[in-house]
Order: C-alpha cells, then structure tokens, then sequence
C-alpha cells in the first residue's frame, strides 16, 4: 500500500451493492459503535478486546482508533471500518463493524474481524470478508490468506469458509487469549484456490404430525444429558462417558457440528411441540465411496414407548428419498436392543443379516449385530 497518500485518503473504498455492504476508514463517528461492539459478551468472548475495570470505553476506541492510520501508511495491518447501507428491506448499521489484514510474512497475511451486533445474522461479515479477499488478492498481489479462531467459534469458521478459506485442521494451544493458550482452527486461502462458498449447510428441518427435527441447540444440553446418563441408554452405547454430564452433552454437540462442517452427516434434535428434546436421529456416510447411508438414533426416557423415534426415523427416512440422497439407507441394532430394532421394524427397515458377537454392550460382553436395509 502506497505511504504518498495520508490517511483517511490511502484507505480504499470497497463495496458489495447488492449486499449493501461498504469497508472505509474510521473515524470518531464510529466511537459509539466501537465501544457497543467491544462490550458486548460474544466480541468479548471470541476476541481479545481490552476488558477494563468498567467496562472498555471512550478511551479504549480512540487508543483503537490512534492506531490505524500508521498500519495504512506503513505496509499493514489494514483495518476496515464495515457499514451496512440502507436498502429495501434493510435498515443502515453505520458501524457495523471492523475487518483487518496482518502482514505474517511475505505476501502472506492473516484476516481478523468482528461484527457489532446490530449487524449479525444478516451475512455482513461474509461480504465484507470476500471484498478483503479480492483486495489482497487482486490489488495487492498477496498470495495466501490465513484464518484463525479458537476451538468452538462457528460463526467466525462458516464466514471464513464462505469465503473459500480451505479449513487445515485444529492446531493445539495456538491462541494467546486472556492468559491461557486455546486450541484453534486454522484455514488458508490461496491465490490460486477458486473464490467459491465452501460453507457447510445445516441439517434441514423436517417435520412430522407429532414432531420437528431441527438443529442442536445450547438450550438441549440439559436434556441430552438426562437422555445419555440414563441406565438403558448407558447400557446400549457403551461408547458414552459415564457419568454423563454438561461437559460431555457439550462435547456431542461440538462433533455434531463438524460432521456437518466436515459434510460427512447431519444429526437432528428431535423435538415435541414444546420444543423439549426427545433424542436424535444421526444420518451419516454423505461423501462415502458409495451412496449408502446409516441411520442412528438415542431416545429420552420421555419418549420411549410412543413410537417418537419410529416417527422421526420415518421423517428422515423420506427425505433421503425425496431428496435422492442415497440409493439405500441401513440400520444396526445390538441384537437384545429389542426398543431399537422396534423402531427400525416400524419405520419400514427389513433385516437382512446378522454380525455374530460383534457389538459391545453394557455387561461387557459382545452382542450380535443385525443390519437393517432400506432401498431407497
């Protein structure tokens, strides 16, 4: 970036029209929102924001903003203010954020952004994000872009995807934050790479007379932990942690999440009209070398007996085949699990064999498994 213009005139202005989205320089009219976004408990939680004795302040924006226009005129960081523009349907955010590029090594930068809350959930981060990357990509000549955020920060890892960032992996004990080292995700964009939405999509909404299958939410871990520290279902899936507790109800939710990231499954929440949790119903094998699906499914001691997971095994298994998702759909079941086999029967699964001594359950012994099919 050149050093002859002076800031706020070396910042170039970037636009999506048809998001209504625009980068430009700071100024002390986004004071206000600076400090808004920098309180709120997410930015907070995610980001490294200074926390205050009273909270971070008038102050703090101005040291913030004191900064910025020497990273313009001296190679980098480049800090973007983010607005969102009036529009139809759409209410101006005149601070709706910030989005910068970190000199890391030659013609490599990391990007870093934060999105004030007034502006979340409307696909602003994901503009703002492609019209950074096309900068350092056709403007200034970089040849790779890397992503990082700690472990858990979903938000932060779909926009980054949708923008084309190539996901590496989790890198133990890769952040500094607040005093402690976090595990963190990475993800690369190169130059080369093609600039299209790599975002996952989530597990669909289905629904039936009796119930909806919708994405996990925070708001089930108390009673996914009901369902998995129950005895029956301890027994069944000998592969829980016993005792089952908020940890681990948190730590199911997580792997759920990057099935879905990872496009290799979807798990749904099973739920009543009271929208309680009544199970899951898991569907995986998306990716495989062929086009077969496996169905599982755990229930709540609330739902047993009521043909529930029959129901919702039932709802999943039609839209497989309205979707054309699979060619078949299969089933396993330990053998002396007559409540699950009960469930496959009644959704229309025929058996179709049976591996001697294969499945471990709860006594420590090994059950025979049998295979349901369902030819779609």
């Amino acid at each position: 970036m050149s050093a002859d213009r002076p800031f706020p005139d070396v910042v170039p202005v970037l636009v999506d029209p048809a998001a209504g989205v625009l980068l430009r320089a700071h100024d002390e009219s986004d004071i206000p929102g600076i400090i808004e976004q920098c309180r709120d408990p997410e930015t907070i939680r995610w980001t490294t924001v200074p926390t205050p004795e009273g909270g971070y302040g008038e102050r703090e924006a101005r040291a913030f903003l004191s900064t910025i226009p020497f990273g313009w005129e001296g190679g980098g960081p480049y800090v973007w203010a983010i607005e969102l523009l009036a529009g139809e349907g759409r209410e101006p955010v005149p601070f709706a954020g910030s989005i910068d590029l970190q000199p890391r090594e030659p013609a490599v930068f990391s990007v870093g952004f934060g999105l004030h809350p007034a502006a979340r959930g409307r696909r602003v981060m994901t503009s703002a994000l492609r019209l950074v990357r096309d900068h350092a990509f056709d403007v200034l000549e970089l040849q790779a872009i890397r992503w990082q955020a700690a472990v858990g920060n979903w938000a932060s890892r779909r926009t980054a995807a949708a923008a084309g960032s190539r996901f590496d992996g989790t890198v133990r004990s890769l952040l500094s934050h607040r005093g402690e080292l976090l595990d963190g995700w990475q993800a690369t964009l190169t130059a080369q790479d093609p600039r299209v939405d790599l975002s996952w999509p989530s597990p669909p909404i289905v629904s039936s007379d009796r119930i909806t299958l919708r994405p996990f939410a925070e708001a089930d871990l108390g009673r996914i932990v009901e369902a998995c520290a129950d005895p029956a279902t301890a027994y069944w899936l000998v592969s829980l942690s016993q005792p089952y507790g908020a940890e681990h109800a948190a730590s199911y939710l997580e792997g759920v999440r990057e099935m879905a990231a990872r496009r290799t499954g979807w798990a749904w929440c099973v739920a009543d009209a009271a929208d309680r949790c009544l199970g899951a119903v898991s569907l995986e094998g998306f990716g495989g070398y062929a086009r077969r699906l496996e169905i599982g499914y755990w229930a709540h001691p609330d739902a047993r007996g009521r043909g529930v997971m029959s129901e919702a095994v039932r709802a999943v298994t039609a839209h497989v085949e309205g979707q054309d998702l699979a060619d078949s759909v299969i089933i396993r079941c330990a053998a002396g699990n007559l409540a699950s086999r009960r469930v496959a029967e009644a959704a229309g699964y025929v058996r179709n064999g049976v591996q001697p001594a294969s499945e471990p359950i709860g006594d420590g012994s090994l059950d025979d498994l049998i295979m349901y099919t369902r030819t779609c």
